[in-house]
């Protein structure tokens, strides 16, 4: 069975008279932080400052670069004189390692062309040097 309360001993809560206080909400709520917009604000005014240091880097950087250039193009002259001699101090000991090697053949001439051209000259490979001084 089961047991059923009695209904006229139910009594429904009611607001008291004249209604509950009001809540100052407004008052009670504390602040939350800065708003959107400053957020977008600083986020703007923080993202172009940092492209504005790029920029200025990269202007450093390219004047670097280009000067390092300048001072590579100065010194290709004097690399390449040096590397001239280099060439003629090995052609000159490889023609007197061939001169000693090639002494007992007839007909030899020492520091020929192997490519038989008369019409134009053909330097040696430069692996050919480096072949024989190794």
């Amino acid at each position: 069975m089961s047991f059923r309360p009695d209904t006229n001993k139910f009594k429904q809560e009611m607001p008291p008279p004249g209604g509950f206080p009001k809540v100052d909400v407004m008052e009670k709520m504390r602040s939350r932080g800065p708003s959107g917009a400053m957020i977008w604000g600083v986020s703007v005014a923080m993202i172009t400052y940092g492209y504005y240091l790029i920029g200025e880097h990269n202007k450093k950087y390219r004047l670097e670069k280009f000067r390092e250039q300048e001072a590579r193009l100065a010194m290709i002259p004097f690399l390449q004189a040096e590397s001239d001699l280099d060439w003629l101090y090995r052609r000159d000991k490889l023609l007197e390692r061939e001169a000693k090697i090639m002494e007992g053949v007839e007909g030899w001439e020492v520091g020929g062309s192997v490519y038989y051209s008369k019409t134009r000259w053909v330097a040696d490979p430069p692996f050919r040097l480096q072949k024989m001084y190794k």
